[in-house]
């Protein structure tokens, strides 16, 4: 547990990632952060644990790599954010895997910022971070109102496997719109009942066609009543 006596500093920030140059760059990065930036830098997930359980004030936020010597990323994230749940944690990788992506946003990361990322992009979305947000590659992930996140239609296709590939391929939230759909719903009130935007409905019904290789609303109620 922290001991709460204050900040020393205007920003407390730990990186763990294991290239000393990459670490050198993201410090003088995040440094533009606040007025006053206090950065400390650990070269694997033991040293990462290490200095939090140590710390006497909570970091601001933690930003470590996927990939490193010792202990593992899975059990490191869920110490983490079991131990230190009102620490933002985010990871920044040069995986630019969806199952690294997947992994790390079901194990509770706040964000996922791939390496090959802009100055001004990582900055912007550490930022949205520090707000309160979350932050996954929007090419990857949807974000749903009740702050959920899922993979975005286009990369739950891609990653099913392409067409033809059932309704066990299709994400919670297109087979929510799917029923709908069954059930005689308009786009409109499809995205009324979901709380979506009708754009983002229509996108979904694309990801679903494609999925269950069919090119209609009739054929896709129709292979989904047969397969259940």
């Amino acid at each position: 547990m922290f001991l709460n006596i204050g900040k020393v500093s205007d920003m407390n920030i730990v990186i763990a990632d294991d290239h000393p140059l990459y670490r050198m760059a993201l410090s003088g990065l995040l440094s533009q952060l606040a007025p006053e930036t206090s950065i400390v830098d650990c070269s694997n997930f033991d040293e990462l644990l290490d200095h939090v359980e140590g710390c006497t004030v909570a970091p601001d936020l933690i930003v470590m790599d996927i990939r490193m010597p010792g202990s593992k990323f899975q059990p490191a994230l869920e110490s983490l954010k079991s131990n230190y749940a009102s620490v933002p944690v985010v990871v920044v990788s040069a995986s630019e895997e969806v199952s690294d992506m997947t992994l790390a946003l079901n194990l509770g990361a706040d964000g996922y910022i791939p390496k090959s990322s802009s100055r001004d992009v990582l900055i912007s979305a550490i930022r949205l971070i520090l707000s309160g947000g979350k932050y996954f590659p929007f090419e990857t992930f949807v974000t749903e109102k009740d702050g959920s996140a899922e993979l975005s239609p286009a990369t739950a296709a891609k990653t099913a496997g392409g067409e033809g590939n059932g309704t066990n391929a299709l994400t919670r939230r297109q087979k929510n719109v799917l029923d709908l759909m069954a059930k005689g719903h308009s786009n409109k009130e499809i995205a009324d009942a979901l709380e979506l935007a009708e754009s983002t409905v229509k996108v979904h019904i694309t990801a679903i066609f494609r999925t269950l290789g069919v090119s209609n609303r009739t054929q896709a109620v129709l292979q989904a009543k047969e397969i259940a």
